[in-house]
Parts: structure tokens; sequence; C-alpha cells
């Protein structure tokens, strides 16, 4: 895109030199426009691009702001309100922002930076609304430019950014070339097709809670399979009662005091028997280890 930029360049110097020609040409017939020269100055008044869309307390008071508060009030000026969800509000949000940042950076005052805000929205709008192509926007820059560093006559007609200097007016150029006529060509995408909507969805299990009139907390048997409840968990049905006298008696089951000492011997022996061993076994180990000593104390001695 340096061609983009050598263009406009070459198109900004003969600005003056067209202004020139024309203001010669003009001084030929100068006695007979001076009937209208006093109207021909209103016009030159009413083409200044500044304070046309910005005006001058609201331009002060954006070159006062921080960029948060800049790109906020920038939204509220221009109702951007859905800049969070629209593509075309929110390039249009960031580049106003932008290129009032930039003039702050620059130095601007209200005026200078009013004018140039309406020369960027204004190209904005030609890709928007008109479709212009990228030399026709060019040459509406142009036309804007016109009359910069130049003596102001009342027999041309500016371009309404006349009360820029040359050096504003190259690094108002360079800055156009790079952030808008460089990516000329998105922004005919953007504002040409329409956005495409995006339907994201996911579904969620939401576990409902049961009636309360069960137990709760309810049982844990969630991960447990259903035959190792129906084997261990579940309670076993009561027998069926019997009609004879024998089966409805329980047997009764009497112990002798020689069984009872039976069972503690058994169970005594089991205990002790295990404890005997481990103890065995510490006590060895003690004794291994001390006679581990007294042999590396004999051996230094």
């Amino acid at each position: 895109m340096l061609a983009c930029l050598g263009i406009v360049l070459f198109i900004f110097r003969n600005c003056s030199l067209a202004t020139r020609v024309c203001h010669k040409s003009s001084t030929k017939g100068k006695d007979k426009q001076g009937k209208g020269r006093n109207e021909d100055e209103e016009d030159q008044k009413d083409i200044s691009l500044a304070f046309q869309l910005l005006p001058q307390d609201i331009s002060k008071e954006l070159l006062e702001m921080d960029i948060d508060e800049m790109q906020r009030k920038i939204i509220e000026i221009f109702k951007l309100n859905n800049c969070t969800i629209d593509l075309r509000e929110a390039a249009l949000a960031d580049y106003y922002t932008s290129a009032v940042w930039w003039a702050k950076e620059q130095g601007f005052n209200e005026q200078q930076m009013s004018g140039f805000f309406t020369a960027v929205h204004t190209l904005l709008e030609n890709i928007k609304e008109k479709h212009m192509t990228l030399v026709d926007n060019m040459k509406s820059l142009k036309q804007m430019l016109v009359g910069i560093g130049t003596e102001i006559s009342t027999d041309f007609t500016k371009g309404g950014l006349d009360f820029l200097d040359l050096v504003q007016a190259q690094a108002i150029i360079k800055y156009i070339t790079n952030s808008l006529f460089q990516h000329y060509r998105l922004y005919e995408y953007m504002f040409s097709n329409t956005q495409a909507e995006e339907i994201i969805g996911h579904e969620i299990q939401i576990a409902v809670p049961k009636a309360a009139n069960l137990p709760f907390p309810p049982p844990l048997d969630e991960g447990i399979e259903e035959e190792v409840i129906n084997l261990y968990l579940k309670e076993a049905l009561p027998a069926p009662a019997s009609t004879s006298d024998e089966t409805s008696k329980p047997e009764k089951t009497q112990l002798t005091a020689q069984d009872v000492q039976e069972v503690v011997e058994s169970v005594a022996a089991e205990m002790l028997g295990n404890l005997q061993h481990e103890v065995a076994v510490k006590l060895q180990e003690k004794e291994n280890a001390i006679i581990t000593k007294i042999n590396k104390v004999l051996k230094v001695a």
C-alpha cells in the first residue's frame, strides 16, 4: 500500500499548485465578481469541516479524557450501543476512538481535531453509504485538503481544512493511508456483507431432587451393581410361618462350662500365638543389633 501513500502525497502536493492556478485565472475576472464577493465569503465560512460533527465544547471535553472515557463518550455520541456484539459498530467505535486519540497525541486543538474527525467520518461514510472505490475516496480526501498552505482568496473554494498547516496535513494523509486506505478492502467487505449470527448451545443434565416423603439422604446404591445389593445388602424376607407346633417353637441350645472354656482357650491361643511370635522376632532383632555393636567395640579396642 506504499503506492497508495505515494498517490495521496502526489495529490496533496498538487493541491497547492491547483489552487494557485485557480487564483491566477480568477484574478482576470476580479472586477466582474466584485459584486458577489460578500456572498462568496459567507459560503467559504460555511464549508469549514470543524465543529460539524463534534461541537467545540464536546471536542474540548474529548481532548481532556483518557482513552477509556473517550471511547465511552464516542459510543454515546454516535449511539453505538451494540458495539460489543455488532462488528460494524465495533469497528466504527474503534476507528473513531483511535482517530481522536491520535489527534490528541499530535497536539491538535479543538478546531483541528474536530475538522480532522469530520474528514475521517466522511471517508468511512463514503465506503458505508456511497460504496466509493479507493480512487474516488482519495479524490474526496484531496478535495477536503484544498487550500492548505496557500493564501486564502475569495475567488476559489476551500476544502474545509484550511486551518491546518502543511506538516499537519501530511501527518493526516499518512495516518489515513496506514489506518484506512491500506485496509480498504476489509472495510468494503465489512460494510457490504451481513454479519453471520452464531447460536451456541450446550446441554446440561440437572439432578432433580426427590420428593420430600422419601428418606434423606437417599441410600448410596447408585455406584453398586444390582447383584451385589441383592446378595449382601438387601434384607432377607422373613420365613413363612409354619402351622405345625414343632416348627413354630424355636430350638433351644445350651452351652456347658466345658464348651465355653474350649472356645475361650482357642481364641486366646490364636491371639497370644501371634503376639508371642511378634515379640520373639523383635527380641531377636534387638539381640542382633547389640551383638553387632559389641563386635564393633572389640575391633576398635
